[in-house]
């Protein structure tokens, strides 16, 4: 069985206002992710990059901060 892991993370912009996404969580560390993990970790991470794309980096923006398990 594959115990599930948790990214943090951070959506908010860049100096330029484009989006960004600061990774809270140790990556890497010395975990060792098998083949299935590794998409999941490239999936969840795909994912983060497309609510980067969706948020609006107008004036009122604020960032948003989330955790979800792959």
């Amino acid at each position: 069985m594959i115990m599930p892991r948790t990214l943090e993370y951070t959506l908010c912009r860049s100096n330029e206002k484009k989006p960004l996404v600061t990774l809270n969580s140790p990556l890497g560390n010395g975990q060792e992710l098998n083949p299935d993990a590794l998409r999941r970790l490239a999936h969840e991470l795909y994912r983060l990059a497309d609510l980067a794309d969706a948020q609006d980096m107008g004036r009122a923006y604020r960032p948003k901060n989330g955790t979800t398990e792959f």
